[in-house]
């Protein structure tokens, strides 16, 4: 009875020890792989950099750098919530009280982002880009050739402010209507659009007049933009350091780029078959 009773003792403790060995596994695991929520935002209608989509019952948030994000989080238990509920001004306010973690895609020295950190280095440029008919493309060359044109642009272009105080010393006329402004290009009433290149293909593109524009060849103005992150964010210490280095990863910049190319030759395929406006009919 004795032996039998030791036995039972010790295989009661074995169960015991076993039981909390895998109790501590679990619970280490749940720690490890619990999800870390963030919440970003961007562009709202700033097509390729940020846009929401409304194509489906539930709306989606588009950004060129989502596939970089992606990575991000699966790598370092982020669970990633966009927000892009609110005016885009008031967006950014929401990320300097700390409300929003990240913003996608904001300029140096640009008064609505004071307050904001900056990650660096920039991995994707907004370069300015000129407009016009074919054959008048060869008119401008630089920035100078622009002060003896009219020109036009979107008001709804999100730029640094350092391109926007200086385009007040030139002609220009406003409107935040895409078709209203190359009909004022191809009628004659301005000379040029001036438009960030990348937003500019996206339009022209989606009004189905991509191919009977010119696009200057070389960069008039570059913008570096960068991600923002939230000085008052509880992630902020954590963001900062996994963003400035995986930054400097050069491949990383390179995926984005290729990234963005593609984007665009989507963009340019899916409107192949679009109708351009009256005024653009020969």
């Amino acid at each position: 009875m004795q032996h039998f009773l030791t036995k039972f003792f010790i295989l009661t403790c074995l169960c015991t020890i076993t039981a909390n060995a895998f109790a501590m596994v679990e619970v280490k695991s749940d720690k490890n792989t619990q999800l870390k929520e963030l919440r970003i935002t961007s562009f709202l209608d700033y097509p390729p950099f940020g846009e929401v989509s409304a194509t489906s019952s539930v709306p989606e948030m588009h950004t060129i750098y989502n596939q970089f994000l992606d990575n991000f989080a699966k790598n370092n238990f982020y669970h990633i919530v966009y927000i892009y509920n609110k005016p885009y001004k008031d967006l950014v306010i929401d990320v300097i009280r700390g409300e929003i973690d990240l913003i996608l895609g904001i300029y140096y020295d640009t008064d609505i982002y004071h307050g904001i950190e900056y990650v660096y280095p920039s991995i994707l440029n907004n370069p300015m880009s000129v407009v016009m008919m074919p054959n008048r493309i060869t008119e401008v060359r630089s920035m100078d050739d622009l002060k003896k044109l009219k020109g036009g642009m979107d008001s709804r272009e999100h730029l640094a402010d350092y391109v926007t105080n200086t385009m007040k010393n030139y002609n220009i006329v406003y409107t935040d209507n895409s078709e209203d402004l190359y009909k004022k290009l191809f009628t004659g009433e301005i000379d040029y659009v001036f438009t960030s290149y990348y937003y500019g293909i996206v339009q022209t593109s989606r009004l189905g007049i991509r191919r009977q524009v010119a696009f200057s060849k070389q960069s008039l103005w570059d913008m570096p933009l960068f991600i923002g992150i939230s000085k008052t964010s509880k992630l902020r210490k954590s963001l900062y350091s996994t963003f400035t280095r995986m930054l400097k990863n050069d491949q990383y910049r390179k995926d984005l780029e290729q990234h963005l190319i593609q984007t665009l030759q989507q963009v340019e395929q899916q409107n192949l078959g679009v109708v351009p406006p009256s005024f653009a009919k020969k």
